[in-house]
């Protein structure tokens, strides 16, 4: 599918579903672009359009280079993070003298956002600054899931760390919070994977727009995006950080746990080893015990296997056992 947005009066307007492409085009998205489709648009720009193997099969030192004149650059994008199944996928923006092109094969939130956004008045107009204000509303969506990701962490701390009473009452249970855990820093790392290749863009493209006609502004707002990618970066870490101390906290609490129980069979075992062992002098039954004939045996001997049984529970109490 192809969408083409095109200088309108000052402004950028949208063209879904063109037949052709105009040459007042100035961003052309292609998501999951047929053969036909990218014909289309390498007679139009002029560029040899990757296809999605070459996305993906292409390696992380290869994703930045320039071929006549144009720029091709390829950077892991996040979508669908609002899901339990977040997607990491590769993006190519190229941009050309007069036109952005985007080839995507998913749908992150970012390009739905700034598609509406560059449609409003006082938008940039040009390539280059359509490919600075899409990479901010890349760099933003991935600041906002960070922020999410960090209230949540916050939210399972709490779980965490509850008293054990408050967390029956809350029905919480350690599996699930393990799960919330993995599924936390499986998303947290994906993150991380987006901004290095995003990191990676901007330096590259700072570096050719040195070297280009892009505008002053254009400039200093690519070093901006770098300067936040570092910033998220580090926030990045910092929640990995978090989700190895939670993971670490867990599994002890989950020992402790297991200690406690272990501890409360061991005294159990103590405390009815003692009756036990009179139960079984009494049980043997041989003639020469002088106890079978005495009326009080019976008593004497439940009251001596009471005091047994007692007396460790009294000490272990004592002693904070229990």
């Amino acid at each position: 599918m192809l969408d083409l947005y095109v200088k309108q009066g000052g402004r950028i307007g949208h063209l879904a579903e063109a037949t052709e492409i105009p040459a007042e085009a100035v961003w052309i998205d292609m998501l999951r672009p047929t053969v036909e489709e990218e014909k289309r648009v390498e007679q139009a720009t002029g560029i040899a359009v990757p296809t999605h193997a070459e996305m993906q099969e292409i390696e992380a030192s290869s994703r930045l280079y320039h071929d006549e004149g144009n720029l091709f650059m390829t950077a892991i994008v996040l979508s669908k993070t609002d899901t339990d199944t977040p997607v990491a996928r590769p993006v190519t923006f190229v941009l050309t003298p007069n036109h952005l092109v985007t080839i995507r094969y998913s749908e992150p939130r970012s390009f739905e956002i700034f598609a509406t956004r560059c449609q409003k008045p006082g938008a940039d107009e040009d390539a280059a600054g359509i490919l600075t204000a899409l990479l901010d509303a890349v760099i933003d969506r991935a600041a906002d899931t960070l922020e999410r990701l960090s209230a949540e962490m916050d939210e399972l701390s709490t779980k965490v760390f509850l008293p054990r009473a408050a967390r029956r009452e809350t029905e919480t249970e350690y599996q699930d919070v393990l799960r919330e855990i993995g599924r936390m820093g499986e998303l947290n790392a994906k993150i991380q994977e987006s901004l290095l290749s995003i990191g990676r863009l901007t330096t590259y493209l700072a570096q050719a727009v040195m070297s280009g006609k892009a505008s002053k502004d254009v400039r200093g707002r690519i070093k901006t995006l770098g300067r936040d990618v570092v910033s998220l970066t580090d926030h990045a870490h910092f929640l990995s950080d978090r989700v190895t101390f939670l993971l670490d906290a867990t599994l002890g609490m989950i020992s402790n746990e297991q200690n406690t129980i272990i501890k409360i069979v061991s005294i159990a075992t103590l405390v009815f080893l003692p009756p036990t062992v009179i139960a079984s002098v009494y049980g043997m039954n041989f003639h020469a015990m002088p106890e079978l004939a005495w009326s009080l045996g019976y008593p004497f001997a439940l009251s001596l296997m009471a005091v047994s049984a007692v007396l460790p529970y009294l000490i272990f109490r004592r002693i904070g056992w229990l």
